[in-house]
């Protein structure tokens, strides 16, 4: 009954934007990232992916490649290519637009149509209400205009966190699924149910099991037999120096858990540059299965539907050294002035995270009193023409 890509972000400091399903650029939502999003289970880090090669068990390969805005900071595009006869050919791509307040509020994907070109697949609009997420629908092209598909709806009690999943039936919607999330102390607990009899029936409970660090350490799965949860499988995390080093996927059987799969990782600088995934008795696995490439040491995954990957990353503070912020800029977040440090100062200038050249001024400070909450890109100018940017919010 799962509506979603069901990935959750190991290191669950950070996530990431809408995945991308191996073999189709469809896109599908993480509910469970989102849902942790909302709780502050979140740390930013200027480490991110700049490539993914990734090798299918069945001898596919593939590529990703990822793009960010000019300011070094949002995602706005993943390529992925496959290889034939040598050579890299598009295969599929996502690309994601920004709000004002740098909220994704559309991600597109497409496939290659074999001509040079690109046919459109799959769209997600994504809704906020108060910052906070609060609905996502995702349409499919059906050769001449998009067409509904599904909704979510996100609402929140405290600890308590509900999507609930609508299907499009050609004139309105209908509710589907209700996945309910409820978090106690370092516990996370997900209860799957889907409508059927005009009532909720259970599906599938989840349970996450956080450390102090807002690591996971353990995910078990179990299954509704009619009358009771009953444990089906589990991962278990295993860390060194804050990362995970390998996962290991175990069934419950007989009364024991019997080990089904490993997943190895290898680490540069705390980033996950390859990983590989195995028959917990030797050789390769005869199918796909999820690799969570972790990168930063409170940072996001990508997960890769492969048995084996290799990471490249970027340092976003460092890719243009000529552009690095050699200012100071505060208080941040600012709320009504903002003040500005910087050597041989000219002018400073203020835009929206999506370019939108908002104020300017030869003094270095700023009133931001009339700017809303949010993230803005400072820009200063000194007298030889050099230009510097920064990020900094407003409260």
């Amino acid at each position: 009954m799962k509506k979603g890509l069901f990935v959750l972000a190991v290191l669950v400091m950070a996530f990431g934007n809408a995945g991308f399903a191996q073999h189709k650029a469809n896109l599908k939502s993480d509910a469970t990232q989102n849902v942790l999003k909302h709780y502050g289970v979140r740390d930013e880090t200027s480490e991110v992916p700049f490539t993914a090669v990734w090798h299918t068990a069945d001898g596919e390969d593939f590529r990703t490649t990822y793009t960010y805005d000019e300011y070094e900071y949002y995602l706005v595009e993943e390529l992925v290519e496959m290889k034939q006869d040598g050579a890299w050919l598009n295969y599929s791509i996502i690309t994601y637009e920004y709000d004002f307040s740098g909220n994704v509020f559309e991600a597109l994907a497409m496939s290659a149509d074999g001509n040079g070109g690109w046919e459109p697949e799959d769209l997600a609009v994504f809704s906020y209400e108060n910052g906070e997420l609060s609905e996502i629908i995702f349409q499919y092209w059906d050769g001449n205009e998009w067409v509904n598909d599904v909704k979510e709806v996100y609402t929140y009690y405290d600890n308590v966190t509900t999507v609930l999943y609508w299907d499009w039936n050609g004139n309105n919607w209908s509710s589907d699924e209700l996945w309910t999330y409820t978090r106690t102390g370092n516990t996370i607990e997900l209860v799957m149910q889907y409508m059927q009899g005009g009532a909720w029936q259970n599906d599938e409970k989840i349970i996450y099991m956080l450390d102090f660090d807002e690591h996971v350490t353990e995910i078990v799965y179990s299954d509704w037999t009619g009358t009771e949860f009953e444990i089906a499988t589990r991962k278990v995390y295993n860390y060194e120096e804050g990362v995970y080093v390998s996962v290991i996927e175990e069934d419950w059987l007989n009364g024991s858990w019997e080990p089904h799969y490993k997943c190895d990782y290898v680490y540069e600088d705390g980033n996950a540059t390859h990983g590989e995934s195995h028959m917990i008795s030797g050789g390769n696995l005869v199918a796909d299965y999820e690799l969570e490439m972790a990168y930063g040491y409170n940072a996001a995954t990508k997960t890769f539907y492969c048995n084996e990957v290799d990471m490249t990353y970027i340092d976003l503070t460092g890719v243009d050294e000529n552009n690095q912020a050699n200012f100071k800029v505060y208080p941040v977040p600012a709320e009504n002035e903002i003040l500005i440090q910087a050597e041989d100062f000219q002018k400073a200038e203020i835009y929206s995270v999506t370019g939108q050249k908002l104020m300017e001024s030869l003094r270095d400070r700023m009133n931001v009193s009339t700017l809303s909450s949010g993230l803005y890109i400072m820009k200063v100018y000194d007298h030889e023409g050099g230009c510097a940017t920064q990020r900094f919010m407003v409260k």
